[in-house]
């Protein structure tokens, strides 16, 4: 009964084995996040210093830096699994995992636009960068929606700044405008416009402050052309109004990767739009939920996630040849022993027998 067990349990275990191999850019990665878990402990020992809350992590990695839903500063409604789900630092696996599908290193050069709303995404994509050694031109917004950097103590733009002047970070913003509605937060009260333009002014950075959109937009597109040269990506992270649209055409366009082509459109009234026309492709940092069901994140991140693990770090390979020797081995030699032993007990029987009870 013992040796039909072990057998079986050897044959499951052969059958259900595997091989385990790192994934193209496994390095890049990993460094990727170790640069994310720095600067969110950094940040963390800032939050600290500043009296802003006590840096625990009550939800997850990194959730201190979750805001409150309703502040001075927040412009919108938002999902708190979303920004959760994007301080995990395999997101910034995730990003450099899209830098290196499409081809960038180090000599690439590529804008990027972001909002205070995913806290956790800025870090992770500013961490890929740095892994890479990629330079950006970067346009930001002071304004939060709900649960994302809506401490007006310490606004997104204070966040980059700290990440910056610690020398975690190589890129930071050039322009930034207080964000919300018309890129001048007309949901918000002149507090809380007054926090995001004095945390813009103090950390050295040019305000955008024009409201109509095609002349935002084209401030926009002109200073990334005159900061970076032969642009060869553009990277959007959050709903900033002019990058991607109102709600209804932020919903519509797709997360992830967007090559020039794959959306159609009938006027360039968003940043996404001037970029894919000029032929240069756009990653989107949109739609969690959907981003972390194909890169095999959690959402929402939990207290039991596993750093620089899963399928963006290892493939498996169905069948591990040294397990299956193993599992073989084990088996036939307990197969082999036993019945060593069982013909030695039967030979010493016979030989231990009464000569009249072989007769």
């Amino acid at each position: 009964m013992g040796l039909a067990i072990l057998t079986m349990g050897m044959v499951y275990w052969a059958v259900n084995s595997y091989e385990q191999h790192e994934t193209y850019g496994f390095d890049l990665k990993v460094k990727a996040v170790e640069n994310m878990e720095n600067a969110i402990n950094s940040l963390r020992e800032e939050f600290i210093s500043r009296g802003i809350n006590n840096g625990e992590d009550s939800l997850a990695f990194g959730s201190f830096l979750i805001g409150p839903q309703n502040s001075i500063i927040q412009t919108t409604h938002g999902s708190k699994d979303s920004k959760l789900s994007t301080l995990n630092p395999n997101f910034a696996a995730m990003i450099t995992e899209m830098l290196i599908e499409l081809e960038l290193d180090s000599s690439s050069k590529i804008a990027v636009s972001y909002t205070g709303s995913y806290p956790g995404a800025n870090i992770a994509l500013l961490s890929a960068l740095e892994a890479m050694k990629i330079k950006a031109s970067i346009i930001s917004s002071c304004g939060a929606s709900e649960w994302g950097a809506t401490y007006p103590e310490m606004t997104w733009i204070d966040m980059e700044n700290h990440l910056y002047s610690s020398g975690i970070i190589s890129n930071k913003s050039g322009l930034a405008s207080i964000g919300g509605g018309y890129d001048l937060g007309t949901q918000l009260q002149a507090k809380g416009k007054k926090v995001c333009e004095s945390a813009i002014y103090n950390h050295k950075i040019n305000l955008l402050n024009i409201g109509d959109p095609v002349e935002n937009i084209n401030q926009r597109m002109q200073h990334y052309q005159n900061k970076t040269k032969d642009i060869t990506l553009f990277i959007n992270v959050g709903g900033g109004i002019y990058t991607t649209g109102d709600s209804l055409k932020r919903k519509d366009t797709p997360a992830g990767i967007i090559y020039p082509g794959d959306i159609s459109s009938a006027a360039s009234g968003t940043i996404i739009e001037r970029f894919l026309e000029q032929d240069i492709p756009v990653i989107n940092i949109n739609h969690i939920h959907i981003l972390t069901e194909w890169y095999d994140l959690p959402y929402p991140l939990g207290k039991k996630n596993q750093i620089k693990m899963g399928s963006l770090f290892y493939s498996k390979k169905q069948y591990n040849l040294a397990v299956i020797l193993t599992a073989f081995i084990i088996a036939a030699g307990t197969v082999l022993s036993v019945g060593i032993i069982s013909h030695h007990e039967i030979k010493k029987r016979m030989h231990s027998s009464e000569p009249e009870s072989i007769l």
